[in-house]
């Protein structure tokens, strides 16, 4: 009995010792499956390197900061390949390192690479000679400057045709503004010290000058070549009234800033309504209206003194008072410079 007792605590320790956690059991299945995934690698291997279909690896990167670029199209090809054949590899890297795994025959490839926001990469050339190659393509960042291309009177946009050019004299970019938006973008590289940018536009002078990528730049100024007055645009009154309204802020501000551009510069303002009304109403009415637009003006700190005003009423119109909207043409703020 004792002897029996004996083998029964023995063979009982033996199973304790052999008892594995949770967690032990977890590292040894992972364990196991690594080994398993380590002998299928080795023999995907194998096998590639028996059929000559040797892996390569291409990484995307930030030349300027060096990060990983993910989301980057990639193009490689057989350098002996036809011009129209489709290319080896033709897609984006991957999310998570920023790479493209590939199987290609042994032999030389050239490779290029694009990503919005970056200049597209010079084409590298390379050997894949061996399984598991790896390429590194860099693109550099883009550097996106926009700019507006006003009247330099008024402040209003312009209607031009725009280049802007590398030091060689290269074109890269070429657009025209539009009346409406003046803001314009281009894409220049802070490599590069300085770029020229030259301008046209009808009955205004060229336009010339140096943009630099790191550097802020004041947007493009056409001046006129014969100008002796202009309409305040989207100067809004009160109906039959003097006062003017607050979306008329921008109107306001355009001229604020045509005076103080210009500290010499006097100028006379002249009103003009419709022919709604009586001819005395609408002389007293487009009066106050400019003693208004004067006001605001001395309310901005310009001095009185550089304007005059004058109030016209119905006697110029521009277009015949026989429809609502020339009538609304018709009303109209001008300002005359002295």
């Amino acid at each position: 009995m004792v002897i029996w007792i004996v083998l029964f605590s023995l063979l009982l320790g033996d199973a304790c010792a052999y008892a594995l956690t949770p967690a032990q059991k977890r590292a040894k299945a992972r364990a196991k499956m690594e080994r398993k995934r380590e002998a299928q690698r080795k023999k995907a291997k194998k096998k590639r390197i028996k059929e000559g279909k040797l892996l390569l690896y291409v990484y995307s990167f930030d030349q300027r900061s060096g990060e990983i670029l993910p989301a980057t199209h990639i193009v490689a090809q057989d350098i002996n390949a036809r011009t129209n054949k489709k290319p080896k590899i033709n897609k984006p890297t991957d999310n998570k390192k920023a790479r493209i795994s590939k199987t290609l025959p042994a032999g030389r490839y050239w490779i290029t690479a694009a990503k919005t926001g970056y200049f597209s990469s010079d084409t590298l050339y390379f050997d894949h000679r061996d399984d598991e190659d790896s390429v590194s393509i860099a693109l550099y960042p883009e550097t996106r400057m926009t700019f507006t291309v006003t009247d330099s009177l008024t402040g209003r946009p312009v209607v031009a045709n725009i280049i802007v050019r590398n030091p060689q004299g290269r074109k890269i970019m070429q657009t025209t503004s539009d009346s409406l938006h003046s803001t314009l973008a281009v894409l220049l590289d802070d490599r590069i010290p300085y770029y020229t940018i030259d301008a046209t536009a009808v009955d205004y002078f060229p336009f010339h000058d140096t943009i630099r990528p790191i550097a802020p730049f004041e947007g493009v100024i056409m001046s006129p070549k014969e100008i002796k007055s202009f309409v305040l645009h989207n100067i809004y009154f009160a109906t039959g009234k003097t006062r003017i309204l607050d979306t008329s802020e921008q109107a306001l501000n355009e001229l604020y800033q045509f005076l103080t551009l210009r500290p010499q510069q006097r100028i006379r303002i002249v009103g003009h309504t419709d022919n709604i009304g009586s001819d005395r109403a609408n002389q007293i009415l487009s009066e106050g209206r400019c003693k208004e637009v004067k006001q605001a003006m001395i309310d901005r700190s310009i001095k009185p003194e550089r304007i005059e005003i004058e109030g016209r009423g119905e006697s110029d119109p521009i277009v015949p008072n026989t429809t609502e909207e020339n009538r609304q043409m018709n009303r109209r703020v001008e300002i005359v410079l002295l």
